[in-house]
C-alpha cells in the first residue's frame, strides 16, 4: 500500500451506483481517492475517469488489477460477477469492498473470506446503511439505555414494470426481490440482533410474483417469530412503505425514510421524544468509504460496524429462502 495517509481507490463496474460512489470519493472523503476505474467498454472508462479526475482508465479488469498503485477495489458489477472480479483482485493483493449481496450464495461467500484472509486482505460487503452516523448514534442509545427490541418492521420495495430485459427480472443476472432489495430489511434485522446478542433464526418466507411471465421472485417477506419478531418485506413490483419502526416495551424507534439511508431518526422512550438527526452532504456513500479507508490505513482486515458474520447470516438466509421456494437458478451461478 502507498504510504501516504490517502488510501488509493479502483472501481469495477461503471454503472449507475458506481457514478454516485465515485462522486463522493472525489468530493466528500478526506482519506481516500479514486485512482483507477475499469470497465468491459474502454469507452465507458475514459469518459468516467475523465468525470471523476482518476488517473488510469482500463477496458478490462486485469489491467486495474495489476496496477501497483491502487490498494482496493470497489466491484460495482452486478453480483453473478462478483465471484470472479473479487478473486482477480484478490489475487492481486487488493483489498476488496464488494456491493451487495456480496455473493448469491454461502460457498462463494466463505471459498472468497478465507481466500482473503490467507492474503492478510480486507474482504467486506457494502453494507452503507449501517455506516451512517445516525444510526451508529441509534446502536448507542439502544446500549446505553439497555433497550428490548422486540419488534423490527421494515420493508424496501419500488414500483417497476415488467420487462424480461432488466436485470431485475433477468435470472441470468440473479434479478428479483430478494437478492435485489430484501438485502437491506435483512441486514437491518440481523445487525439489531447482533447487538443485542439474540441469535438470529431461521424466518417463514412467502414469494409471490404480480407477473406470471416472470422467473424472478417479484415481492418476498420474511417473517422472524423469535425473541426479536421481524416482520421484512421486498418488492421489485410495488412501492412499499420506506421507513423502519423499531419497538418493545416503552419504547419505539422509527428511522424517517428513506430509511436504509438513515438520517432521521425519532425515539420515544417512557413517553420522552428526542430525534436523532445527521444529514449526508453527498450521494450517501461516503460514509461507508470513509469507514473502509479507515480500517486499511489503521490495518484491519474485520469491520465492527459491517462485520464478516453479518454477511454471512443475510446471504444464508437469502439463499435458503430461494432455494426453497424453487428459486435455485438465482443463487448457483
Amino acid at each position: 500500500m502507498n504510504k501516504n495517509k490517502t488510501v488509493r481507490w479502483g472501481i469495477a463496474g461503471l454503472g449507475s451506483i458506481a457514478q454516485r460512489f465515485a462522486f463522493d470519493l472525489k468530493n466528500n472523503v478526506n482519506n481516500a481517492e479514486l485512482y483507477a476505474v475499469a470497465s468491459r467498454s474502454q469507452e465507458r472508462a475514459d469518459k468516467f475517469a475523465n468525470e471523476f479526475d482518476c488517473q488510469a482508465a482500463y477496458g478490462d479488469y486485469k489491467s486495474l488489477a495489476e496496477n501497483p498503485h491502487v490498494d482496493v477495489v470497489y466491484v460495482a458489477t452486478i453480483h453473478p460477477c462478483h465471484k470472479e472480479l473479487v478473486a482477480l483482485f484478490l489475487a492481486h493483493n487488493k483489498h476488496v469492498f464488494v456491493e451487495k449481496p456480496a455473493f448469491t450464495n454461502v460457498k462463494d461467500w466463505d471459498e472468497m473470506l478465507n481466500l482473503a484472509k490467507s492474503k492478510n486482505l480486507l474482504l467486506i460487503e457494502a453494507m452503507k446503511s449501517v455506516t451512517f452516523p445516525a444510526y451508529r448514534e441509534l446502536l448507542k442509545f439502544i446500549k446505553s439505555h439497555n433497550l428490548a427490541i422486540t419488534c423490527i418492521e421494515a420493508s424496501f420495495g419500488t414500483k417497476n414494470e415488467f420487462n424480461n430485459t432488466n436485470r431485475l427480472f433477468d435470472p441470468k443476472q440473479c434479478g428479483g426481490a430478494t437478492l435485489d432489495v430484501g438485502v437491506y430489511p435483512l441486514w437491518l434485522y440481523v445487525d439489531i440482533c447482533r447487538q443485542l446478542n439474540i441469535p438470529v433464526q431461521k424466518p417463514s418466507v412467502n414469494i409471490t410474483q404480480d407477473n406470471t411471465m416472470s422467473a424472478v421472485d417479484e415481492m418476498v417477506s420474511f417473517v422472524f417469530n423469535t425473541k426479536v419478531q421481524g416482520n421484512l418485506s421486498a418488492s421489485i413490483t410495488r412501492n412499499l412503505p420506506t421507513k423502519a419502526v423499531l419497538s418493545g416495551p416503552n419504547v419505539e424507534i422509527i428511522i424517517h425514510e428513506k430509511w436504509w439511508n438513515p438520517q432521521i431518526i425519532e425515539i420515544t422512550h417512557h413517553g420522552a421524544k428526542q430525534k436523532i438527526e445527521i444529514d449526508s452532504t453527498g450521494e450517501s456513500f461516503e460514509f461507508e468509504i470513509e469507514h473502509i479507508s479507515t480500517l486499511i490505513l489503521t490495518n484491519k482486515l474485520e469491520s465492527d460496524v459491517i462485520p464478516h458474520a453479518n454477511s454471512r447470516a443475510v446471504i444464508e438466509i437469502m439463499e435458503q429462502a430461494l432455494i426453497a421456494n424453487g428459486y435455485q437458478h438465482l443463487v448457483t451461478i
